[in-house]
């Protein structure tokens, strides 16, 4: 399960918690619809981006001390 949240990250199993939360946020910008002039065609890889991380987060890859 892991290793398909990364990929759908584009990332590989060497990707450490700061490279996951850099690239998520990266991809939320990309994808987000309010972040690219309304365009909603990412809206389905936004969707699996946010999925992938809180995988991450739950697995224990990924601790944030915001608690988000």
């Amino acid at each position: 399960m892991e290793r398909n949240a990364l990929a759908d990250l584009d990332l590989d199993a060497t990707a450490d918690a700061a490279a996951i939360r850099a690239r998520y946020k990266d991809l939320l910008k990309r994808c987000h619809p309010d972040m690219n002039g309304g365009d909603r065609s990412a809206e389905h890889k936004l969707q699996r981006v946010i999925k992938a991380y809180q995988q991450l987060r739950k697995s224990g890859l990924v601790v944030t001390t915001s608690g988000k």
